[in-house]
């Protein structure tokens, strides 16, 4: 039997053997993730570590929030396709007395999430993966006019689709997105992406060695990625953090076990 003071070296094969990872990836997040997702990903052999790209600033004005107020007092159908809105709307309601009416299109995923949790008496009236799809979705729904809170940098395809088939389209714009390029000094093995302003934030100062995978929380963020990178780029399933996270897990996991 080894002295306990060799126990160590001899624990190493043993865990080759037990299917444990031995090598470690390094990952970037372009936000900050709870620490449990941290820990679930370290047990699969992924090091994550977060930095923020971008900022949210709320754009909460006596008028905006009159006219959210006016709009949950009354009913109607309401679009979001970010969390970020969703969260800033719900703000601007606390003490507002909320009859019903109100159905809500969404993205799916986080977007959904944040209305179930903070919009509970909303009804969603349909939820898809990109917003391309989800315009699709409300115009089979018959839909004349809907409000719309987004951010200020928006993508143009909901708005424009739907207002090509004549629905009128009320547009709130309830926060700013501000870059917030940081320059990496690591090198990474694989880099999640959540938006593609979190996309044109991080190239404005970073360039990555021809390894490194970019994993995107959804199409529109793909295709940001495609625009300024011949990296490798792959998709979540569904546009969800935990999904993404887990996404990264399985690719690194399959890469293991080939080594």
């Amino acid at each position: 039997m080894l002295p306990p003071k060799y126990w160590h070296r001899a624990a190493i094969p043993s865990l080759k053997r037990s299917g444990m990872p031995v090598n470690k990836h390094n990952i970037l997040s372009t936000k900050p993730l709870a620490e449990e997702q941290v820990q679930r990903a370290l047990r699969h052999g992924c090091v994550v570590s977060g930095k923020s790209f971008i900022a949210i600033r709320p754009v909460i004005t006596a008028g905006i929030k009159a006219r959210c107020a006016d709009i949950f007092r009354t009913g109607g159908l309401i679009v979001f396709t970010s969390p970020n809105a969703v969260r800033i709307v719900a703000d601007m309601l606390r003490g507002v007395q909320q009859t019903g009416g109100i159905r809500v299109f969404c993205i799916q995923g986080a977007t959904r999430d944040a209305v179930v949790s903070l919009l509970p008496q909303a009804e969603i009236a349909g939820t898809a993966a990109h917003s391309t799809a989800l315009a699709e979705g409300i115009l089979q729904h018959g839909a004349a006019s809907v409000v719309f809170f987004c951010g200020n940098i928006r993508r143009d395809e909901l708005p424009d689709i739907l207002r090509g088939q004549g629905v009128n389209v009320e547009e709130i714009i309830v926060y700013e997105t501000l870059e917030t390029p940081v320059r990496l000094t690591s090198v990474y093995d694989g880099i999640l992406f959540y938006s593609p302003s979190s996309v044109m934030s991080f190239f404005s100062a970073n360039n990555l060695p021809g390894h490194t995978v970019c994993f995107a929380i959804g199409h529109t963020t793909a295709n940001a990625l495609r625009q300024l990178t011949a990296n490798k780029v792959v998709i979540s399933p569904e546009p969800a953090v935990d999904t993404l996270l887990q996404t990264v897990i399985l690719y690194f996991d399959n890469i293991n076990s080939q080594e």
